[in-house]
């Protein structure tokens, strides 16, 4: 759990936090002696609280339900302050959120942490409410008392910059690594390119002196009697040997499929040659698309954030106009 450090120093005093990790998985920081001191105080217990108690941390991944994260809650929590004497547990744990109206509403425990958190998102916090049953006799453990009280914890839900922190230092190191290879393989690519070119301008110096030579030897030296036979057979030998390449290579002969070919084949053993992984280079190009996709994917979570933001501050606005006019 990188930046545990981090975020315990940067917490704001009688809120929780969510934090993202180098990994999925999601951190929950709890200051949970606020939660044990409300609870010595509604069961009038004798036991001391230590009111300097560090947060505790729960490591949280995106599958799992919200309650399973509520049993967390309630097993980190001291029994001795929230069971009762049948040894129940005397606390309930439940997830709320608000509208951009301000209107509250309880998530189900069968959430997943996923689905909660991209709804939660939208919001610069949620509530987790943690409420403790009072001991009383003649009560079960499920039903209320008056003198029941709720703890009311805010958890500040992580900005996209910090949501985005970890993917964002992985995509800066998957392109400095590709800025490199990808100098040098474009460096092979041209020498490829230039060597086909090459091999493409020496084939057809060696079709005009073909065309030459039967030129010569047709009107000049042998006759088109002697060289009919011998053009007929040259041309068959070009079919002979496209046949040939359709074979081994699984293609039609034409100049493309040649210069294409030429190009592979030069551009391997260039790249063998100096040292470049082709392998390594895909894998990274890869991790980088699916680094960029998942940060998109968080943007648009956070674009009804900001919108609801931007529409706060309009009404703000408008509200103080309007409060001018009247005056």
């Amino acid at each position: 759990m990188n930046g545990n450090g981090e975020d315990v120093d940067s917490l704001t005093p009688g809120k929780g936090r969510l934090s993202p990790t180098s990994s999925h998985l999601f951190k929950l920081i709890l200051p949970l002696d606020l939660i044990h001191s409300e609870a010595s105080n509604a069961n009038h217990s004798d036991r001391k609280v230590e009111e300097s108690s560090p947060p505790t941390v729960f490591l949280l991944h995106p599958s799992q339900p919200l309650s399973h994260i509520s049993r967390l809650i309630i097993s980190a929590l001291s029994p001795t302050l929230f069971s009762n004497r049948r040894g129940e547990p005397s606390v309930d744990v439940s997830f709320r959120s608000a509208t951009a109206k301000g209107n509250p509403y309880q998530w189900s425990d069968s959430t997943d942490m996923g689905d909660f958190i991209r709804d939660a998102a939208k919001a610069a916090e949620f509530h987790i409410h943690v409420t403790v049953r009072e001991h009383t006799e003649g009560l079960r453990s499920t039903e209320k008392s008056d003198r029941d009280r709720t703890i009311i914890l805010p958890i500040e839900v992580p900005t996209f910059k910090s949501r985005t922190r970890y993917l964002r230092l992985r995509l800066g190191i998957i392109d400095s690594q590709l800025k490199g290879m990808e100098e040098l393989k474009r460096e092979c690519d041209r020498e490829a390119h230039r060597g086909a070119r090459r091999m493409a301008v020496g084939g057809f110096g060696m079709l005009v002196v073909y065309w030459g030579a039967v030129a010569r030897l047709t009107f000049w030296d042998y006759g088109w009697d002697v060289m009919e036979p011998i053009t007929y057979l040259s041309g068959l030998s070009t079919v002979i040997l496209g046949y040939l390449w359709f074979i081994y290579q699984g293609r039609e002969l034409s100049y493309s499929s040649i210069l294409d070919r030429s190009i592979s084949a030069r551009r391997q053993a260039l790249y063998t040659s100096k040292g470049l992984d082709i392998e390594r280079w895909m894998e990274l190009v890869n991790e980088r698309k699916v680094l960029r996709r998942e940060i998109e994917n968080i943007r648009g979570e956070y674009e009804g954030r900001h919108e609801t933001e931007n529409d706060k501050e309009k009404q703000e606005r408008d509200s103080n106009n309007d409060s001018e006019e009247e005056e």
